[in-house]
């Protein structure tokens, strides 16, 4: 027989204070998620970032745009509108809306239309500056709007978007295509240290100096010692980027959408995860006991954790998908903890071990099964995000994020916890809803005995 010696790695004092600064953590996150209060001596407000949590078309509507696509004398006109379709989605997803939807249609003229629902905005113009105004981008070798056009947009620039300088200031930064990229090498040989302007519309909207010849297809605006500030370099190159598209477009509508599901579905939504984890906050205890509530503190850390990354992160737009993605994600928690929590019951039934000792062991035979289940979920996920269409993607994100955070805070927020409540009591197995077989405890009795009449 063996009998294992109990060691307590973290001292009562330690633990005290450990659990203390979760629940202190716990707490402030919890109240600043909701808040909101001015900022003294500051013209700011401070908003709880809860409520910063930008929501989709289902949840709180947004705005509608329509445009009507102008017929050419160019081919492939078809083919013109797909790629336009997929550069405003990608330019709408770039600044954050991934539950953005961009659709082809027809018009009551016969014309193809493409409609453009962006969620989360109130004001029909918000649209326009995010995807910029349809427009001709054309760049002249002089400030002439009936000279010969050097550069065309949409036939010869890929991309526009906000970078850095070497001075880390802000620029904007220019990516074009296989044609683009042999015509502007042409370009800037012939117009070196010279002037070259830029139309939009038809109008002058700005000129640049070239400093160089560029040969890669990829170009940087900038603007004096100073640089842009952010929004000037973001508005320059929203106009720019409008300026991209295979085909021209024409405004013909512009409205507010409402919420699919209802004005009411935000708070209905709300009541229902509530419900759900106060329902799994008990279950947890009331089968587990300590076990239970050391799962139910590191749930309330990925919850307070989850809703500020949801905040923080620009790819996330919450939508009803991508709440069932938050669920799941919490179910998948759960199931890591009961997972690690039978490890620990049987480690200890079948065995004469301390119970840090069964918590030890019950961890490190339980994190491959943990990691297997949930790397595979993983792997779905990015390629639902990679692959799948607007909706889908918003499930994705918050499933993505969900499972990342759900690995931390069982294999590592529950097991420190455990560690904590160890030494506060660590000889009532009942406080832990552990129990020995019959064969072990008359063992464990036996050895009691032994020990006391050695005394």
């Amino acid at each position: 027989m063996f009998y294992y010696m109990e060691v307590h790695p973290v001292n009562k004092k330690k633990s005290i204070i450990v659990l203390s600064v979760i629940g202190i953590f716990i707490i402030l996150m919890a109240v600043f998620a909701v808040v909101s209060f001015p900022i003294a001596n500051t013209v700011y407000d401070y908003t709880g970032y809860a409520k910063t949590i930008k929501l989709g078309l289902d949840m709180s509507g947004g705005v509608a745009a329509v445009f009507e696509v102008l017929p050419d004398e160019f081919d492939d006109l078809d083919t013109r509108v797909d790629g336009t379709i997929s550069s405003l989605q990608s330019l709408l997803v770039s600044k954050g809306y991934t539950e953005s939807t961009v659709t082809k249609g027809t018009n009551s003229n016969g014309n193809t239309t493409i409609r453009v629902e962006v969620p989360d905005v109130d004001d029909p113009q918000k649209v326009l500056s995010l995807i910029g105004r349809p427009a001709t981008l054309e760049f002249k070798g002089e400030n002439d709007v009936n000279a010969e056009n050097l550069i065309v947009g949409r036939t010869h620039l890929e991309s526009a978007y906000v970078t850095l300088d070497e001075s880390s200031h802000y620029a904007v930064g220019l990516k074009f295509n296989s044609a683009g990229t042999t015509k502007f090498a042409e370009v800037t040989k012939d117009y070196l240290n010279k002037t070259i302007y830029i139309y939009i519309d038809g109008e002058p909207y700005t000129q640049v100096n070239v400093n160089s010849t560029i040969t890669n297809g990829s170009a940087i605006i900038t603007s004096g010692q100073d640089g842009y500030t952010y929004q000037e370099a973001l508005d320059f190159a929203t106009r720019l980027q409008s300026g991209t598209f295979g085909v021209q477009l024409r405004q013909t509508e512009v409205r507010n959408i409402s919420a699919t599901l209802g004005e009411n579905s935000i708070n209905t939504a709300l009541i229902a995860g509530i419900v759900g984890v106060a329902i799994i906050f008990v279950f947890l205890l009331l089968v587990y006991r300590g076990l239970g509530l050391a799962a139910d503190i590191a749930l309330c850390v990925y919850i307070v954790l989850l809703l500020w990354f949801c905040a923080m992160l620009p790819w996330v737009q919450l939508t009803l998908p991508g709440i069932a993605g938050i669920l799941l994600s919490i179910g998948m928690a759960v199931d890591a903890n009961v997972i690690i929590f039978e490890r620990i019951k049987d480690e200890y039934k079948h065995s004469n071990k301390p119970i840090q000792t069964a918590i030890k062991d019950g961890f490190k035979r339980s994190i491959a099964a943990i990691i297997d289940g949930n790397v595979t979920t993983l792997i779905g996920a990015v390629v639902l995000w990679i692959l799948g269409s607007a909706s889908i993607v918003g499930f994705a994100v918050t499933l993505f994020i969900g499972i990342i955070l759900s690995m931390f805070t069982s294999l590592v927020i529950t097991r420190l916890i455990l560690k904590c409540f160890v030494p506060l009591n660590s000889t009532n197995n009942k406080l832990y809803g552990l129990k020995r077989d019959e064969e072990h405890e008359a063992e464990e009795k036996s050895l009691k005995s032994l020990a006391k009449e050695e005394a």
